[in-house]
């Protein structure tokens, strides 16, 4: 897990005297999504997507009268900053008075191709479908007929993925189902309907091509499901819940899938709405929750400034920046570049000082102050209407190393740290003018409260971990391969009203995990083995080292997991482990007793036990060592201390101290130029 370092950059930590050098820099890599243009058209369903040359084409389905006779309208932006563009609506081709307005709508670009869909209204119920091959700027004259759904049944939803395909909710008896056709040899397919069980109702759904199978997100008005369908196999396969419904109090419509190249997420844009009648609250606007896998998605974020209620659609333009388009209002933000002024700040030649701390299982915090002589961050301070890289939530990314070569005059640095601005001060007396700032990284979102209970069943403790974490925001994990991340949890809740980190602390407990986030904001999960190999060693040049060995642990460990199923009564189901060698050295009996519903066979039970024990054997040994500053080491490493002075005897399963390994649990760097102080405290316990 160690940081790689150079060569050069790690001679340079092991020799006796040293040049710091040090990087820090601001950066704003939030979607500041605002009002762009108000084109203020009325609701309606509709769609877009992005042309080959970067037009945004979109097209709507027209409301009012009886619902039957409305008109399937397009439209193309190909200059996003002429709000005339986003105004004016074009009827296709013999479109115009004759298509069911609660149908939905749906445009795709297909290698080129757009095609745009919708339902007939008056004289049948064909799906109908539109061509253009220069984007968008003409369109074929008349529809063509893909099919007709049976019994001429009315859809719930159209959505097309852009691989010459078409999706749609269409009315079964009992409910809702899926189906599909796909165009191939110049026609469109015959319908191929889901093997999967009939929805109550429909409420739009939208398709999603991976490149080897469709992911489909639905809904069915109140709880927002997911599903894939494999075109090869024909093999529909049901997916967890993305957002189950606890009641009918909120309604969720008209999701809209889409991949953010900028971020390198998908969003799924779907309207919530409430009535009022049951919570007392009134609201119609658009969620977007985030996946990195189309398989976990975050409980995500509110656009209250829009008021719709037949969808909203997150594009991201090449070049330019994603877009939130409704019928009302146009919402963009722009694309980060490290060369926009407003993005991006050095601020390395003003470091004066700065402290980081880091502990596992907690978010690590930055204390760092800079050097505003005549106001030079004066006018990089951001606001809520005025984005700068000084900022609340900024990123603030924090590199450490060494001057290299002799004489040293090669500045080698090691990313360290990313964190996210909490707290910003401007300081000023008559002999200085300084900006101190707190941030902490984005670990620490796992403090946000779940609003919804959900309940898993039978799920592995690595997709609820990777479950726990996706809700909270956080999409980049690194999770061990050992036994336990398999271990399946017959029933597990993610309670409302409490955190996300209780939730996974409760998981990491259960199976012993540890985790950090990295410097690249990565949340590394670490199963701690008295296997793991030394990453470091230090001998005389350690600054001051104490050592030290407690007696008071347990050495016998019982653990009670659920209690088994058609057994006789007061059966129960347990693990035990032992300390032998500990029993002889103090001459007791040390019981641990814990108890875990989540466990349900022996077999965990008895894993269960021997972490236990593990993790007692290693808070037996502390240590704590201030060495000078390394930007290799990171949580949980292990290194080793050597002291030929130690005394003799102490620790357990050791003769002595000296050449003990330890494994680092909390970190203390501290710079301070004017000082010369570049070093680090490591607080440590036993492997």
């Amino acid at each position: 897990m160690v940081r790689t370092l150079t060569t050069t950059l790690t001679a340079t930590v092991n020799a006796t005297t040293r040049v710091p050098a040090l990087n820090v820099t601001l950066e704003d890599h939030i979607q500041h999504f605002a009002q762009y243009k108000a084109p203020n058209n009325a609701d309606a369903w509709h769609d877009a997507c992005i042309a080959n040359d970067g037009s945004i084409i979109r097209v709507q389905v027209t409301r009012g009268g009886t619902g039957f006779a409305a008109n399937f309208q397009f439209q193309r932006v190909a200059d996003p900053t002429s709000s005339s563009q986003w105004q004016g609506w074009t009827t296709l081709g013999g479109g115009s008075g004759n298509c069911f307005q609660d149908a939905g709508c749906a445009v795709s670009n297909n290698n080129g191709t757009l095609r745009a869909f919708v339902q007939r209204g008056t004289g049948g119920a064909n799906i109908w479908v539109w061509t253009s091959n220069d984007n968008g700027q003409t369109w074929s004259t008349s529809p063509t007929s893909i099919l007709t759904p049976p019994g001429n049944a009315l859809l719930k939803g159209i959505s097309s993925a852009g691989n010459n395909d078409v999706f749609f909710l269409y009315d079964v008896l009992g409910g809702d189902a899926i189906g599909c056709s796909f165009f191939s040899g110049g026609s469109w397919s015959a319908l191929r309907t889901w093997t999967l069980a009939t929805i109550t109702s429909g409420a739009g759904l939208s398709a999603y091509w991976t490149g080897t199978l469709y992911q489909i997100a639905y809904s069915d008005s109140y709880t927002l499901k997911q599903c894939s369908y494999h075109p090869t196999t024909t093999t529909w396969t049901a997916l967890p819940d993305i957002a189950p419904a606890t009641s009918t109090a909120i309604g969720r419509i008209a999701p809209h899938l889409t991949f953010d190249s900028s971020t390198g997420l998908y969003n799924l844009v779907v309207c919530e709405i409430d009535t009022g009648l049951l919570t007392g609250a009134v609201y119609q606007y658009p969620r977007v929750r985030q996946s990195s896998d189309l398989q976990h998605w975050s409980s995500g974020f509110i656009m209250h400034d829009i008021t719709e209620q037949y969808g909203a659609v997150l594009l991201q333009r090449p070049g330019d920046g994603s877009y939130l388009t409704s019928m009302a209002l146009i919402m963009r933000s722009p694309n980060y570049a490290s060369t926009n002024a407003t993005q991006f700040l050095d601020v390395s030649n003003a470091i004066l000082s700065y402290t980081r701390h880091e502990t596992i299982n907690q978010p690590s915090r930055l204390e760092i102050v800079l050097d505003n002589n005549r106001g030079t961050f004066n006018a990089k301070l951001g606001s809520a209407s005025n984005y700068q890289p000084l900022n609340l939530n900024c990123s603030l990314v924090l590199s450490e190393g060494y001057k290299t070569g002799n004489p040293p005059s090669t500045r080698e640095v090691v990313k360290v740290g990313t964190y996210r601005i909490a707290r910003i001060q401007f300081k000023r007396s008559p002999t200085a003018n300084q900006v101190s700032i707190s941030a902490i990284d984005r670990s620490r979102d796992l403090d946000l409260l779940n609003r919804f209970q959900t309940t898993y069943t039978n799920q592995t403790v690595s997709y609820l971990i990777t479950e726990i974490c996706v809700r909270a925001g956080l999409f980049s994990l690194s999770l061990p391969t050992t036994a336990q991340i398999s271990q399946q949890i017959p029933i597990f809740v993610l309670q409302a009203g409490q955190s996300y980190r209780h939730a996974l602390d409760n998981l990491c407990t259960t199976y012993a995990l540890a985790y950090f986030l990295d410097q690249n904001e990565q949340l590394v999960f670490r199963e701690s083995s008295n296997s793991d190999p030394v990453t470091w060693s230090y001998q005389p040049e350690i600054e001051l080292l104490t050592m030290g060995a407690d007696d008071q642990r347990g050495n016998h460990v019982i653990v009670t997991g659920k209690p088994p199923t058609s057994a006789p009564i007061g059966a129960l189901t347990t693990g035990e482990t032992y300390d032998d060698p500990h029993m002889h050295q103090v001459g007791l009996e040390r019981i641990i007793q814990h108890i875990d519903q989540k466990l349900t066979t022996t077999a965990q039970c008895n894993l269960k036990a021997s972490f236990i024990l593990s993790q007692e054997r290693r808070n037996q040994i502390t240590h704590q060592v201030t060495i000078p500053a390394n930007p290799a080491l990171q949580l949980l490493d292990v290194i080793s201390l050597t002291d030929y002075n130690a005394p003799q005897g102490i620790g357990d399963a050791e003769s002595a101290l000296g050449g003990t390994a330890a494994r680092i649990t909390h970190s203390e760097l501290h710079y301070e130029a004017q000082s010369a102080t570049y070093k680090m405290v490591l607080q440590l316990e036993g492997v």
